[in-house]
């Protein structure tokens, strides 16, 4: 107990005898500066503090004892004692990191133990809760090191499978057969790249789009051995209107990666035939709650029939079952080369 009055110091050490029995271990002090010595000297279970002391009031010592013992973890409770039915003073020593507030002339002993008891229960739930929050961040940061372990285990693996499509590839003489083994293989290494994307991001849980675009578009030009002086690629992806980047979940990430692994592979084999020169742009932007997203190249354009139920290549077909899986929609323009948009739900 912390209190310049003598009287009131025996006072409450004959009602917390009452109380505790020969269990008490009773400190006192009558001065602030002596005061906060005992305390980091022997730890007390609760402190009985005065409001008024000689040398400081109960709110400075309470901001020096929380220089040591921050309010959001205190070492022990404190209960505050004062003549002053005031209000305002019990909430500035709440806030000030008291547990509680008894007024000197209405102590008895079942108050007084009453008031340790409450302060004391609030400090220990609080170590409670900040063991508990200790734990579950230990939990998580294991659970982070395992999720970041299956990416990339997942990544080597579709990695070893791309190598051996490849090697598959070269081994036939079939053209039809090499070409769909090619294709493969990038659809493979497409996902293979978000995989790495996740394993080498803070967050576990999405990829930034235009990261992803730009290491689409880099690894497949470089697979088709495309030369950029003629052909060149280009990626625009805006920021939301928040100003943030746009990310995708993981459950995002796959499908659009494999849309647009599709789209530009087929501008790179069928936009500019015998030479010719261009440029494959990849679009996007946030707007309303969804991505706009599209690739646009200015080629010579795909035929017109395209899209119809009997003229759908394979990877048409592909692009269109990601599209229901994103829950978007597409369309395909022609006015100068091809343009495929689409629009789904940001999440």
């Amino acid at each position: 107990m912390v209190d310049d009055s003598a009287e009131e110091r025996t006072l409450c050490r004959i009602l917390l005898e009452e109380v505790y029995g020969a269990s008490l271990q009773f400190f006192e002090e009558s001065e602030a500066a002596a005061g906060l010595k005992t305390c980091r000297t022997i730890v007390p279970d609760c402190v009985l503090l005065d409001y008024n002391l000689p040398d400081m009031t109960g709110l400075e010592f309470l901001a020096q004892l929380h220089l040591e013992a921050p309010v959001i973890e205190p070492a022990f409770a404190v209960v505050m004692l004062t003549g002053l039915n005031n209000y305002q003073v019990a909430l500035e020593a709440m806030r000030s990191g008291a547990q509680d507030y008894l007024l000197k002339n209405r102590i008895t002993g079942p108050a007084l133990g009453v008031a340790i008891q409450n302060a004391t229960q609030k400090v220990g739930l609080i170590r409670e809760l900040r063991e508990g929050h200790a734990r579950l961040a230990r939990s998580l940061a294991e659970k982070q090191v395992l999720i970041r372990e299956l990416h990339h285990r997942v990544k080597n693996n579709l990695q070893v499978i791309a190598s051996l499509m490849h090697l598959q590839a070269q081994a036939t003489t079939n053209e039809t057969a090499t070409a769909v083994l090619r294709e493969s293989q990038h659809r493979v290494e497409a996902m293979a790249m978000i995989h790495d994307q996740l394993y080498g991001s803070a967050d576990l849980r999405q990829v930034h789009l235009a990261q992803q675009a730009n290491l689409l578009m880099t690894n497949l030009f470089n697979a088709f051995g495309v030369d950029s002086s003629r052909i060149s690629g280009q990626v625009a992806v805006c920021p939301r209107p928040d100003g943030n980047p746009i990310v995708l979940g993981v459950d995002q990430a796959i499908p659009i990666g494999l849309i647009l692994n599709e789209l530009i592979s087929n501008s790179l084999k069928h936009a500019f035939p015998k030479g010719r020169s261009g440029t494959i742009r990849i679009e996007a932007q946030s707007r309303d709650g969804r991505v706009e997203l599209a690739v646009i190249d200015d080629g010579i354009g795909v035929p017109e029939d395209l899209g119809t139920r009997n003229n759908k290549s394979l990877g048409l077909q592909i692009v269109e079952i990601l599209v229901r899986q994103s829950g978007g929609v597409w369309e395909l323009r022609r006015e100068s080369g091809t343009e495929f948009r689409l629009s789904f739900p940001e999440r």
